[in-house]
């Protein structure tokens, strides 16, 4: 059975080779200044995904105010869930805790970035319901 929990600064090792695996290859000590900034910040989430305590899996949310209009909205950073763990409903329990906090939080709507080349995870998240939203700009700053 999958368990969601919060990250915690010792699940650092245990992300390292889920990070490898999105082509993001970060030292541990990397990994945990970033879980103990997201610990601090009220408006950033790391969850993991745990099948009899090993961490198969995690997301990373950020809740997004708008001076616009009534609702926020939440923007899922990073999903990743372990090679050998896939088609487990792993992920789709995943982002059914983060969209359970983002309605928490007030937020009226949850995005998400997938790189062109992750044709199997674009599939995916038509699958737990989200929409092609293509235009997506953005510029690396110095």
């Amino acid at each position: 059975m999958v368990q969601i929990r919060e990250a915690k600064l010792e699940d650092a090792q245990a992300l390292q080779p889920l990070l490898d695996q999105l082509g993001y290859a970060q030292s541990i000590d990397f990994i945990s200044q970033k879980i103990k900034a997201f610990m601090h910040d009220p408006h950033q989430y790391i969850f993991v995904a745990q099948i009899e305590h090993e961490v198969v899996g995690f997301l990373s949310l950020s809740i997004i105010a708008q001076i616009a209009v009534e609702g926020d909205f939440a923007r899922v950073a990073y999903l990743c869930v372990d090679e050998k763990f896939r088609g487990q409903k792993v992920g789709q329990v995943l982002l059914d805790s983060a969209e359970e906090i983002a309605r928490q939080r007030g937020c009226d709507r949850m995005e998400l970035h997938s790189s062109d080349h992750r044709k199997q995870a674009h599939q995916f998240y038509l699958a737990q319901g989200y929409e092609d939203a293509p235009k997506y700009f953005r510029k690396f700053l110095d």
